[in-house]
């Protein structure tokens, strides 16, 4: 046996003494403390452990931004995994994996002395900070529901400050191709839904947050796919839908690729549709019309395009309902009815008693810092139940933040993306001669302008993990150092 035999040989020889019996020790120790735990956090444990392989991708610097793109691409199927585990804190997952991302980012900054704070970062970190204090409001009943609170809303914005240093343009390009992919399964599977419910289908109902009437009102199941519910898979329809139709304005990609994506559009346009999420209909037009304003160059030409697609998405439509059962085509008559016709939809009327009998009066009497992180956060008023504090379902995303932040942190909120997309529409002229950049920084101003519109009667930013993207894009736009980054993709799709 040679002398590097006997280096590496020699403390495996001594294994089976000194490491069987600190294994042993490890193993008896923990078996210990998980018998002192309750069911939840041992699921919650083993939730942990099963995303720590893929969150510690993120610890690789090289590979580090394809792991976030990955994080950003898988982050719908949360539901999926919480019916496989049980536990509806699976999501919580991929929220560490994020986590470690953006800490990992800042301390390399740190390290390099590379920390980039400009107006809008203070502004960030400002907004987080702020929502972070509220979790102590002495309205919050509780601990917990301040980081449901924070999870849900303020967390997902360390995705602004990434996207807006530490993004490079071909992951950018990475995303979009692999979004695109992700979402032809997940509106396929939202198609079946609506036909047929399989068991999984009614577990992901049990495990949400969201109570079982949001996915059956108006008497026809409402397709959610593999998201929390069917305004989350609204929004993800939005988003990609915008993308699909900035690729087909742009002409951008290969012509087989082109030739596809009409395909993929109606698509997401049927099962958008079908989720009767009426604010997300309003979303998705406002972002198309954003998108014409960028592109003046041929506006009339798109305009009869997208008509004609539109039609051919309505005589789809017809022939999907007339095959339905017949309930869920007089659904569907009612949700155009309350689009066409929106003064006279009950939902509004509803919505507008609301705020002038509840909302206009709670922020009258705290309006300064309102109620607390959660306070009015979707899918927690059972937090709220038993106890002397108050829940508000604000149906809109600038009363939302009002009533949990007060006017404070309304103000760094509208500050923050206000001056976002003032720096976009200055990034613009940057970014003519790179059609990637073009096509991203177009979709971008399209998909905000789009959540902030929805955002009137749905508070869209609580739609979490659909919320991400919103916030990345955000900080995708707002970055002018992207815009500079001379960068094409011949086989970008």
């Amino acid at each position: 046996m040679s002398n590097l035999q006997r280096i590496v040989s020699a403390p495996l020889n001594h294994l089976p003494h000194t490491g069987g019996i600190i294994l042993c020790g490890l193993i008896i120790a923990m078996s210990g403390l998980v018998a002192l735990l309750s069911a939840d956090y041992v699921i919650l444990i083993g939730v942990l452990m099963l995303g720590l392989p893929f969150a510690l991708l993120v610890f690789i610097p090289q590979i580090r931004p394809t792991a976030v793109v990955l994080l950003l691409i898988f982050v719908p199927f949360t539901s999926i995994l919480k019916a496989i585990t049980g536990s509806r804190f699976a999501p919580l997952t991929f929220d560490l994996a994020l986590l470690l991302a953006f800490g990992l980012y800042m301390a390399h900054g740190f390290i390099r002395h590379k920390i980039r704070l400009g107006w809008l970062d203070l502004c960030f970190f400002l907004f987080l900070l702020f929502a972070c204090l509220q979790m102590f409001n002495p309205n919050v009943p509780s601990l917990q529901a301040g980081a449901e609170g924070l999870r849900k809303f303020a967390f997902a914005t360390i995705l602004f400050y990434v996207g807006r240093h530490f993004f490079r343009a071909k992951d950018i390009v990475f995303w979009q191709k692999a979004l695109i992919i992700a979402s032809v399964a997940i509106a396929l599977y939202g198609l079946k839904q609506f036909f047929y419910m399989s068991a999984i289908d009614y577990r992901m109902i049990e495990l949400a947050s969201a109570s079982p009437i949001t996915y059956l009102m108006g008497g026809w199941i409402r397709p959610f796919s593999t998201l929390p519910g069917p305004f989350h898979l609204g929004l993800y329809l939005m988003v990609v839908s915008l993308l699909l139709i900035t690729q087909l304005m742009l002409k951008h990609g290969r012509a087989t690729t082109r030739l596809i994506i009409p395909f993929i559009l109606l698509l997401h346009l049927v099962v958008l549709f079908f989720t009767r999420t009426k604010g997300n209909w309003v979303g998705l037009f406002a972002g198309f019309i954003v998108l014409l304003f960028l592109q003046t160059r041929q506006p009339i030409k798109f305009l009869f395009t997208l008509f004609g697609l539109g039609f051919v998405s309505l005589l789809f439509i017809a022939i999907i309902s007339a095959i339905a059962p017949a309930n869920s085509l007089g659904v569907l008559e009612d949700a155009i009815s309350a689009v066409t016709n929106p003064l006279e939809a009950p939902t509004f009327i509803y919505r507008v008693q609301l705020w002038e009998e509840i909302m206009v009066p709670a922020l009258q009497e705290n309006p300064l810092f309102g109620y607390g992180t959660s306070s009015s956060g979707e899918g927690l008023s059972n937090l709220y139940i038993g106890t002397n504090s108050k829940h508000f379902a604000s149906h809109n995303l600038y009363l939302k933040v009002f009533l949990e932040l007060g006017l404070v942190g309304l103000a760094i909120f509208l500050v923050l993306v206000g001056g976002s997309l003032w720096n976009a529409g200055r990034n613009l002229r940057h970014v003519y001669a790179i059609p990637s950049m073009r096509l991203t920084y177009f979709w971008g101003i399209a998909t905000v302008m789009a959540f902030l519109v929805a955002g009137l009667v749905i508070p869209t930013l609580d739609a979490s993990p659909v919320n991400y993207y919103f916030w990345f894009l955000l900080g995708l736009i707002s970055s002018k150092e992207l815009a500079q980054v001379p960068y094409t993709n011949p086989t970008t799709i």
